[in-house]
């Protein structure tokens, strides 16, 4: 497995690793057999971890609002068995932001798929709220209402891991914030690229306010 603070790249007009980024995120955990997972898929050399036939995708809708770049995106991970990993894995399979810096940087350092979308993002205390267009159609939406806070701030720390030339590229990311359980409801588009969340509900959703996150360490 590659370790990406290893990984060499030519220069860009993007901010070198690590990236250290605050804002706000609600994440979504999902559950749904392995067929069909479609598109969201992650590459055939990445085992995915799975219960009973059953696959586990978490999608991170994030306001990075301060730290190495501001932007906001949404993210779709299928949890993953990382070799030698104790900490949890996930490959991105599908991700958008609306920064172009951040774009060309998660594909050129890290090998994340980040494709450039239009968001209406809007975090609060006791909501986050979005809306992710591509061209002029509406393709994920979610309302997230806050509910009952953990008096603690976990710090919490995993792994992506992108299927690379040289074999798995592993990044490590650590987050830390305000987490509370929550409500969110997501409106999927049937034709869009999130088509396999499209009527169903997740497992569970969480919301982190006060957010730090790393990514790259």
């Amino acid at each position: 497995m590659v370790d990406a603070m290893n990984f060499e790249h030519e220069q860009a007009a993007f901010p070198r690793a690590p990236w250290q980024l605050r804002g706000a995120a609600c994440v979504s955990l999902w559950r749904l057999l392995e067929t069909a997972l479609g598109q969201l898929a992650p590459d055939p050399g990445l085992p995915i971890l799975k219960i009973a036939g059953n696959a586990f995708i978490a999608t991170i809708w994030a306001q990075y609002s301060g730290g190495t770049l501001r932007y906001d995106e949404l993210a779709v991970a299928v949890l993953v068995r990382g070799k030698g990993l104790l900490a949890p894995a996930g490959s991105v399979t599908a991700i958008w932001v609306n920064d172009a810096m951040s774009a060309e940087g998660g594909r050129r350092l890290w090998h994340i798929p980040k494709e450039l979308a239009r968001f209406e993002t809007l975090a609060s205390e006791r909501a986050f709220t979005g809306t992710m267009m591509l061209g002029d159609r509406s393709v994920a939406a979610l309302s997230f209402e806050a509910g009952a806070a953990l008096p603690v701030r976990p710090r919490m720390s995993g792994f992506v891991i992108q299927p690379g030339i040289g074999g798995p590229l592993r990044t490590r990311c650590t987050v830390k914030g305000a987490l509370c359980l929550g409500r969110a409801h997501w409106t999927i588009d049937p034709a869009g690229p999130l088509a396999a969340l499209h009527g169903r509900q997740p497992l569970l959703s969480v919301g982190l306010r006060a957010m730090d996150a790393a990514f790259g360490v």
